[in-house]
């Protein structure tokens, strides 16, 4: 049976000791890990030419290190992205940045659940159940 984790290990406590790795080696293995497929030829070719491109990314998981559960990871996310740093052609539609969907699969490995996701980014609560009919957006009943 595998390692019994506490509640106050963090999602680097826990990567780090499965893997044998430092702690140091947990912020590059991330990075690497959940970028955006497209976005891995072009990070030497960035890092030259915009050597802050990845200072988003690099905070984000500076941040989610000390996560203890996922709705952590959730909350970083969605500060991510909407953070007026992380706009732009670049990240938004060609996506040269992490994936967050990468993020969340790859911390759910290490993390227990916890609550419910927030609602997506720019949904407002109170137009998610919302249907379209003939005269416009009607509240479900």
């Amino acid at each position: 049976m595998g390692q019994q984790y506490g509640l106050m290990d963090t999602f680097e406590d826990i990567f780090c000791e499965r893997h044998e790795l430092s702690p140091a080696a947990f912020g590059k293995r991330v990075f690497w890990k959940c970028l955006h497929r497209r976005a891995i030829p072009l990070v030497p070719i960035l890092s030259i030419l915009r050597p802050n491109y990845f200072d988003p990314e690099r905070a984000l998981i500076a941040r989610v290190r000390y996560a203890e559960k996922m709705n952590q990871v959730w909350e970083e996310l969605r500060e991510y992205f909407t953070h007026p740093s992380n706009q732009g052609w670049l990240r938004r539609r060609a996506g040269i940045r992490i994936s967050g969907r990468r993020l969340i699969a790859f911390a759910r490995i290490y993390l227990p659940a916890s609550g419910t996701p927030p609602p997506p980014y720019g949904q407002r609560p109170e137009t998610r159940d919302l249907k379209p009919d003939s005269e416009g957006m009607q509240p479900e009943v």
